[in-house]
């Protein structure tokens, strides 16, 4: 038995896949009602088994426009993820989805994210605690906690279950000659994300969302995936963070990947396979 292709896991992060296909419709339709039955109970069997494998994250998706089929996967080695492209074209369904995007990124703490420095300024400065104060020990370990959870869940995080709508998009950052966001000092910078995520944090309890990385990974500088229950807050979201400066002046995006997540068992209903 061959041994599983393993031993490439980074440094820090964990690798993240998008894939969409379309479904070739007149080559899946050419072959008998048997073989295409046949075709999706090998598929739907092997969607069970990668949604229930260990460390691997999948989220199978039928895509809205744009795609048919997609999924988003998570997994600590870079070689699982290589893997799972290769798995889904060596099925007989796999021979009928056409490759329509794929994008490679890395989970990260933003280096924005707001550091111990941070955290004792805003309570000496605009919280005017003692710094050598009982409570401020207190208050500042309090938040070097949360700093430290909410960082964890950024390179090593857990998607959620219970949304079932997903938006996927890639963006970058400008390199205009009047607004080149490389130009800015590293606390301009900092100053605007901070207002970004501020912004961003007004839509926590309808909108989930994760960046990752994928500098010098793919054509972009980020991946931006938001999953939530109503379509219109992705496009509430969206449309809000474009009046912040850090995305009106400085963001440049990629095209939009509307999918809904659906369980292995339903894939020929969703998909009209059958």
């Amino acid at each position: 038995m061959t041994e599983p292709l393993q031993g490439l896991r980074p440094s820090a992060g964990w690798p993240v896949v998008h894939l969409f296909y379309r479904l070739d419709r007149p080559r899946w339709r050419s072959q008998s009602a048997e073989t295409r039955e046949a075709q999706v109970e090998e598929f739907q069997t092997w969607l069970a088994q990668v949604s229930r494998e260990a460390d691997l994250q999948l989220v199978p998706q039928a895509g809205v426009t744009k795609f048919d089929f997609g999924v988003m996967a998570i997994h600590p080695d870079l070689w699982r993820i290589q893997q799972l492209g290769q798995q889904i074209a060596s099925t007989g369904l796999g021979a009928c989805l056409l490759p329509v995007y794929q994008f490679l990124s890395l989970t990260e703490a933003s280096e924005y994210i707001t550091n111990e420095l941070d955290w004792a300024r805003l309570l000496i400065e605009e919280q005017k605690l003692d710094p050598t104060s009982p409570e401020f020990a207190n208050r500042f370990a309090a938040l070097r906690k949360r700093t430290a959870i909410y960082a964890e869940s950024r390179i090593h995080p857990k998607l959620p279950e219970d949304y079932p709508i997903v938006c996927f998009y890639p963006m970058s950052k400008a390199r205009r000659d009047q607004d080149n966001w490389y130009r800015l000092s590293f606390e301009e910078r900092k100053k605007l994300m901070l207002q970004h995520g501020e912004a961003g944090r007004r839509f926590a309890d309808r909108v989930t969302q994760l960046i990752t990385t994928c500098t010098g990974i793919d054509d972009w500088e980020w991946g931006v995936t938001l999953f939530s229950r109503d379509l219109k807050a992705i496009r509430d979201i969206v449309y809000e963070l474009r009046y912040d400066e850090a995305s009106a002046v400085y963001g440049l995006f990629g095209s939009f990947y509307v999918g809904i997540r659906f369980a292995p068992e339903r894939l020929a209903s969703v998909l009209h396979l059958l």
